[in-house]
């Protein structure tokens, strides 16, 4: 990987943790407001990429973002914040923050150490892609450390960090921004009311 590669992916993936604000805000003025900005945030990226993909603009600074898969295609910033929305809509709120918080801090650390430090393959003939074991083995550490801080429950925590890792490292062609947060968040609330029944 070229030095400018290197940038260009901390850069990129850095923009993520734009969703630390996401997790603030829904903590400090509640559901209503943080699904109010989501949704501004929403039309505001979707003009852009109005502006993109239908009139094939160059949008300053915010066309040097995409990735060349995106170029045809909504980018991932769009299935974040419709992944945002539904955990934040449908789970309780600690199970949302972990599933969010999971979904970048997860996705940064796995593709930084793949990139480094991935030499083998996970399972490539099954989900056919190029993510390594190396990835997503820090995906699963950092995604359990952060469910464990959130919920302090070990269980739900792992099996969040499970499905999120799962979801990032079998999904190629469909958006892992959209499937981690709603897979995780699904199956650690399920987690959740069945060890409240037990």
């Amino acid at each position: 990987m070229s030095s400018g590669e290197l940038i260009f992916e901390i850069l990129r993936k850095s923009v993520h943790l734009v969703s630390v604000l996401i997790v603030l805000i829904y903590e400090y003025f509640g559901k209503q407001e943080v699904l109010w900005v989501l949704m501004l945030f929403l039309i505001f990226v979707l003009v852009l990429d109005y502006f993109r993909l239908e009139q094939d603009m160059k949008i300053p600074f915010f066309h040097t973002m995409y990735r060349e898969k995106e170029g045809c295609r909504l980018g991932g910033h769009i299935y974040f914040a419709l992944g945002a929305v539904a955990v934040i809509c449908l789970f309780s709120r600690e199970i949302a923050y972990a599933a969010i918080l999971m979904t970048t801090l997860g996705d940064l650390v796995a593709a930084l150490i793949g990139k480094f430090y991935g030499k083998r393959r996970v399972f490539h003939t099954t989900f056919k892609n190029d993510k390594s074991l190396e990835g997503s083995g820090a995906e699963l550490l950092v995604d359990f450390v952060v469910g464990l801080l959130i919920l302090g429950n070990p269980i739900v925590a792992l099996v969040m960090a499970f499905f999120a890792t799962l979801a990032e490292t079998a999904v190629n062609k469909i958006d892992d921004n959209l499937v981690v947060p709603l897979f995780s968040g699904f199956f650690g609330q399920m987690t959740v009311l069945v060890l409240a029944h037990i």
